[in-house]
């Protein structure tokens, strides 16, 4: 049974500590084996840098009974709540309205629920493209329905950058592999980009993603991508989260969500780090200087 009389409860001393005493966040996170484990610990030390509250963690069960732990949160007077994971993303659904909660750690869609999805935000993977592949000056995307959300997005920030956006909503991953197999079939230049964004429709990494790969090393056109394993399997570029950064932006979000009773933030994730893989690079022609690749995270091959 759940008890957060029993959880495992941090207070950080800061120079306010005393007066936010009764101040709380409860963050529920998922059992869960390497590398999500460490994920979650890097998420939950970000959420913790708020020296302003007292921090409680609870593991949270697959068959974690809502009424309950909405009556131990009552009960220990804590009305704020981030919420990691699938299965946590699925109690944040359910708490109730005087309970201002947070998803995170996961890619999810708006849909009324607050939170940061773990889908990267176009502005800072667009910023990334100018840095790693600077002639590029055309973005070609193929996408379903359901990630129209981040594809709006995606136009105002190459409005903003100067750069074409050519954008194509497709219904299958039949579709999505006609508008591609079109367009390496057509004067596709190192002009050009590709991206592909989480997207299970027009990105799938058992069909679409060896497809693209191949043509895109054969016609020496740059691919980057959303999903952070993508770098490594041959993309020129990749982005993940910074977990630290993430549990900073999710405590703030709560707090503002807390200070603003029902209402509803949403935001893609900004705070990313930049994979490269070097062996794609050189195949393209693109040198890196040494101050250029400080900022790669992680390179390929390893």
């Amino acid at each position: 049974m759940l008890r957060i009389g029993l959880f495992c409860a941090i207070l950080l001393m800061g120079s306010s500590s005393f007066a936010q005493a009764s101040s709380k966040i409860a963050v529920f996170y998922p059992q869960s084996k390497e590398p999500y484990h460490s994920i979650y610990r890097e998420i939950i030390d970000g959420v913790r840098s708020d020296s302003e509250h007292e921090i409680i963690e609870q593991i949270l069960d697959k068959k974690f009974d809502i009424n309950e732990i909405v009556a131990e949160l009552k009960q220990e007077e804590i009305n704020q709540v981030i919420a990691l994971g699938r299965i946590g993303y699925q109690l944040a659904k359910q708490l109730p309205s005087d309970i201002s909660a947070v998803s995170g750690a996961l890619p999810f869609s708006p849909n009324g629920v607050s939170g940061i999805s773990l889908i990267s935000e176009p502005a800072n993977l667009f910023d990334y493209l100018r840095l790693v592949a600077p002639e590029v000056k055309t973005i070609h995307v193929a996408y379903s329905a359901r990630s129209a959300w981040i594809i709006d997005l995606a136009q105002i920030a190459a409005n903003e950058r100067n750069l074409n956006f050519n954008a194509k909503m497709v219904a299958n991953t039949a579709d999505a592999i006609a508008f591609y197999t079109n367009l390496f079939d057509s004067n596709i230049s190192k002009n050009d980009a590709i991206w592909l964004p989480v997207d299970r429709v027009s990105s799938h990494d058992k069909v679409t993603l060896p497809i693209i790969l191949e043509k895109a090393w054969s016609n020496e056109v740059v691919v980057f991508s959303s999903k952070p394993s993508h770098a490594k399997r041959g993309a020129l570029f990749s982005t993940y989260p910074n977990n630290f950064k993430l549990g900073q932006r999710l405590a703030g979000m709560v707090n503002e969500l807390a200070n603003t009773p029902k209402s509803q933030k949403f935001s893609a994730l900004k705070d990313l780090q930049l994979a490269v893989n070097l062996r794609t690079a050189a195949h393209l022609g693109l040198k890196y200087s040494s101050e250029q690749q400080q900022s790669f995270k992680l390179v390929f091959p390893e």
